[in-house]
């Protein structure tokens, strides 16, 4: 996930539920956040609240929704999941890494816990306005996962989501 300069972030956060080939949650209240003094919900969720979208549907993978409005849980869907309408707010897409959705949904289990920890590295969003395709190009290229001793995946998501039939458009 993308860090924004000055934005708190899930930096350091794992992931709490995957269920293979449906979903993962992700987020935590009692999370510490990378850049702030405060809770995980205060930090990053108070303007994903105002953003978040009643109408739009959970019709691909890669779809952010809020988990529920008592936490800073969120799902990122691995299929479509018209179950989801009307009880999860969408605020986000996933616009690069759907290589890193499929990996995490391989580290699920039925119950919901992950077969390994799933750490996010970080955390944001695409600027608005700024297209996700030049905003990438822009971007440095991730680190060398080798190097660091560990396998190292980008997924890059957008908090304004828009339904506009397909996802990465």
């Amino acid at each position: 996930m993308l860090a924004n300069t000055g934005e708190p972030t899930y930096h350091g956060s794992t992931i709490n539920e995957i269920f293979p080939g449906d979903k993962c949650i992700a987020g935590d209240r009692e999370t510490k956040i990378e850049g702030a003094a405060y809770s995980g919900k205060d930090a990053v969720f108070s303007r994903v609240e105002q953003e978040a979208n009643w109408q739009v549907p959970h019709l691909n993978p890669g779809v952010l929704s809020l988990s529920d409005f008592k936490s800073s849980k969120f799902n990122i869907t691995f299929r479509k999941m018209e179950e989801l309408d009307g009880w999860h707010p969408v605020f986000g897409k996933t616009v690069y890494g759907f290589d890193v959705l499929r990996a995490i949904s391989a580290e699920g289990t039925d119950n919901g816990l992950p077969k390994q920890p799933i750490t996010c590295t970080g955390g944001g969003t695409i600027p608005r306005g700024t297209h996700p395709r030049e905003y990438l190009k822009a971007m440095e290229k991730p680190d060398d996962p080798e190097a660091h001793g560990y396998k190292k995946k980008v997924m890059r998501y957008s908090s304004t989501y828009r339904h506009t039939g397909l996802i990465g458009h």
